[in-house]
């Protein structure tokens, strides 16, 4: 035990005495913390730019006009009978949408007949696009209803586990896990590379894989009350799980990080080499989480690739836990399966650096 707590000790001096490893493991993720959820405070569309185009002139068309402009998700920025000038003002970023009312609307609607409306929406940007749609679809659907029939079936969405239906909401806690494990996969690659710089004295393998795990499980526990406690409470994110839970998840997912993060170091001979190299790694791990599209209809050697990452696993627990409320033992199978990436991990990290001590040997 002596061996692992001199392990334990020199990792925490090594940190603190590396300014550009105290930086990776300490300030970037408390740096993220605060900068990252910024941008999307406001949490939802508001107001968004549509020009109407309306060739009918009726009162029904100028009541449509009238309740899209009233709506939260959408104003009418402009009217036009123009349908090219109106694509063109989506062409330049002035507008995200164009509603065009056809003529005969009210006609067609009085008769009884099919009428249609059409919508141009900027589809290069799905936030955009879905919620403009939304508020073309809400609106008509609202004022067919009211013609079709004297009192209307009211539909009220009650969206789970992210009542605003925020986008913050959505995806600050998910890139949270992953900040988690890139900061401590960048940092502790870059730590290593610098440790084999320098002589000292040799530890048994167990305890300094053993000493690695205790400090970084250390630092990022608090960084976990700093992102999941602190930053949360400010910026209003639901957070549903117990500490205890919380601590007991991360602390497989913690250590796979770590100890897949030393066995990638030994293939770099500089930290900056390594920094720069597992940086790269941070879209592919958030693409194929399953976190930004469902991981179930992803290519088979994308979820292969998949198993790989400890976000991949972190991401789906640390959700169920934070933001579904669930219980601990209804997220056991990202949590499992955290502890194999650790068994498998360990033994990589342990046979490389084996390798590694033997080489060095005379």
């Amino acid at each position: 035990m002596s061996a692992l707590l001199r392990c334990f000790r020199q990792t925490l001096r090594d940190i603190f005495r590396q300014k550009e490893t105290l930086t990776l493991l300490v300030g970037g993720s408390v740096l993220y913390s605060f900068f990252y959820p910024t941008p999307y405070l406001n949490q939802v569309l508001r107001d968004l730019p549509i020009v109407v185009v309306d060739r009918d002139h009726t009162a029904l068309s100028r009541q449509l006009t009238r309740w899209l402009d009233a709506s939260e998700a959408a104003r009418v920025s402009a009217r036009s009978s123009d349908l090219s000038a109106a694509q063109d003002s989506v062409r330049a970023g002035v507008a995200w949408a164009v509603l065009l009312i056809p003529q005969d609307f009210e006609r067609h609607v009085l008769r009884r007949e099919p009428a249609y409306v059409e919508a141009y929406v900027d589809a290069s940007y799905l936030l955009v696009y879905s919620t403009a749609m939304r508020a073309i679809q809400g609106v008509t659907g609202t004022l067919a209803a009211g013609i079709s029939v004297r009192r209307p079936v009211t539909f009220v969405p009650w969206p789970l586990f992210n009542p605003l239906a925020g986008y913050a909401s959505y995806v600050v806690p998910a890139v949270f896990i992953l900040i988690l494990q890139q900061t401590l996969l960048i940092g502790i690659g870059a730590l290593r590379v610098a440790e084999r710089r320098e002589e000292s004295k040799h530890e048994p393998l167990w305890a300094l894989l053993g000493g690695k795990l205790g400090a970084m499980i250390l630092i990022y526990a608090v960084h976990a009350v700093l992102m999941f406690g602190v930053v949360f409470s400010i910026y209003g994110f639901p957070m549903r799980a117990s500490w205890p839970d919380v601590f007991l998840f991360l602390v497989p997912y913690i250590a796979a990080v770590t100890l897949l993060g030393l066995a990638i170091a030994e293939l770099f001979d500089r930290p900056e080499t390594s920094t720069v190299a597992l940086v790269a790694t941070s879209l592919p791990a958030i693409f194929v989480s399953g976190f930004s599209f469902p991981a179930e209809v992803q290519a088979g050697w994308v979820r292969a690739i998949a198993n790989v990452w400890p976000s991949t696993f972190g991401i789906r627990g640390f959700l169920q836990l934070a933001e579904m409320g669930a219980r601990f033992d209804q997220t056991l199978r990202p949590w499992a399966a955290l502890w194999v990436q650790v068994a498998v991990y360990w033994s990589l990290a342990w046979l490389v650096l084996r390798y590694r001590t033997r080489s060095l040997e005379p």
